[in-house]
């Protein structure tokens, strides 16, 4: 079937449901859900209650959530029971809101939603929170579906790069016949630069495919477990889920991400960035430049109304080198790392869905980042702590929060084992290296002051 014939304007996915926004509260109550140690949580917990909201989290054990000097509540997520504990997070927590901080949580809340969904009583209660909280919970899988998420970019008249579901090496072959080196591949439900390789000819092209295709193996798993103490691996290979690939054309350009709160279809506020370091060559961004580019928000806008999105959303997009023209690479069903950064009116996603939740406008102090270049905390930090970056841009430390910051600088929970302190003492870690940001010669680049479309 050709891509084209797949177009019709509801066949992709429905539209989230037109159910009333639910009535605010002086307090919002927001249920962060993370399966992952990433700090996302952390800083989105600091941004809510800035506004004015009631946070707790769902999280792993010693999660960075944890170490908050206001002790919230958090509730525990177990690996092996992920959608029981969303389900008693939730009847705990009582949230207005929940904002997944991790890919594995919008994929468990969506299949959560799913077997609970059309229920009635409790079950048909927490199917409705989800989809006040995500607008539309299918909208979670086609994200992590790219070469669906392609499909209805493609649809909807959106740039995107060409791009291919592979289903074996032979179609594999065959496609690189048609196309220009070099090329990426992808495979589903991988998320921050993971699943990702940049292939340059056809040998590396078929090494990486039968890498990404053929999924972990038991013993990869099991040592996995081991040695970083994470069980992903050996949960996926219990599932025996079905690793789709997909091979995009390499746009030459800049990295560059928008992050949105909506709700019910429409942006309330967004920051587009690009990114000036990152932490590995197809990895998240560790320094950004605050940018305006009206493709970037054109692109989110439409697929925000298209999809009925609510919550915190973020699009991957490439502005090639040419034309600075936006090409949409990814969609990110949850928080991003740039989501709680408080850039003023429009531009700060917490306080635009606490006003939602709330009728009302949210009162926005006066410490609002004012710099545009940002060094992310502690992204940057592990990447390169001699970074210039660190001195010259804003760097985003959380120091009213000092537990925070040990536990970010030190080493990640997974190399806290005895096996992976031994692992890595035998094999240290190449940390990648991107160039220091410089002030002087960024500034004297031509788009510094961000394209025009």
């Amino acid at each position: 079937m050709q891509r084209d014939e797949r177009c019709s304007p509801m066949s992709l996915l429905p539209l989230a449901s037109e159910t009333p926004v639910p009535e605010g509260t002086s307090a919002p109550r927001i249920l962060l859900a993370a399966t992952l140690r990433w700090p996302v949580a952390a800083r989105l917990a600091m941004a809510f209650r800035r506004v004015g909201c009631h946070v707790e989290a769902v999280c792993p054990k010693d999660h960075p959530f944890d170490r908050l000097r206001a002790s919230l509540p958090s509730h525990r997520y177990s690996s092996m029971h992920p959608q029981e504990s969303l389900i008693d997070a939730i009847g705990a927590a009582v949230p207005d809101l929940i904002i997944p901080c991790d890919d594995g949580a919008a994929s468990y809340l969506h299949l959560l939603w799913e077997r609970m969904s059309g229920e009635g009583d409790a079950n048909g209660a927490y199917a409705a929170l989800i989809e006040r909280s995500l607008g539309s919970p299918s909208a979670c899988a086609l994200a992590s579906a790219r070469g669906d998420m392609a499909d209805l970019a493609m649809c909807e008249g959106l740039r995107e790069p060409t791009t291919q579901v592979i289903a074996s090496e032979a179609e594999l072959n065959e496609c690189m016949l048609r196309r220009d080196f070099p090329l990426v591949l992808k495979v589903d439900n991988t998320w921050g630069g993971l699943g990702v390789r940049i292939v340059h000819n056809m040998d590396e092209a078929q090494r990486a495919f039968r890498i990404l295709a053929s999924g972990p193996s038991l013993a990869k798993a099991m040592v996995r477990t081991a040695l970083d103490r994470d069980p992903s691996l050996l949960l996926r290979w219990r599932r025996h889920v079905t690793r789709v690939v997909t091979i995009q054309n390499f746009v030459r350009g800049v990295s560059a991400n928008r992050a949105v709160a909506c709700w019910k279809g429409q942006v309330l506020a967004g920051i587009s960035v690009e990114a000036l370091n990152t932490g590995t060559p197809t990895g998240p961004a560790t320094v950004v430049k605050i940018i305006e580019h009206a493709e970037m928000s054109d692109t989110a806008a439409r697929l925000v109304r298209r999809l009925g999105l609510s919550g915190l959303w973020g699009f991957d997009f490439v502005l090639d080198a040419q034309a600075r023209a936006a090409w949409l690479i990814e969609v990110n069903p949850r928080a991003t790392p740039i989501c709680h950064l408080s850039l003023g009116k429009g531009n700060d996603l917490p306080a635009a869905l606490c006003a939602q939740l709330t009728r009302r406008p949210i009162e926005l102090s006066e410490t609002s980042i004012g710099a545009t270049v940002i060094a992310l905390f502690p992204g940057e930090w592990h990447r390169d702590s001699t970074s210039q970056a660190l001195h010259v841009a804003h760097h985003d430390v959380p120091w009213e929060e000092p537990g925070l910051v040990d536990e970010s600088i030190g080493p990640s929970w997974e190399e806290r084992g005895l096996l992976a302190r031994l692992k890595r003492r035998l094999r240290p870690r190449r940390p990648h290296k991107t160039p220091n940001y410089d002030a002087q010669a960024y500034d004297q680049n031509p788009y510094a002051s961000g394209p025009q479309s």
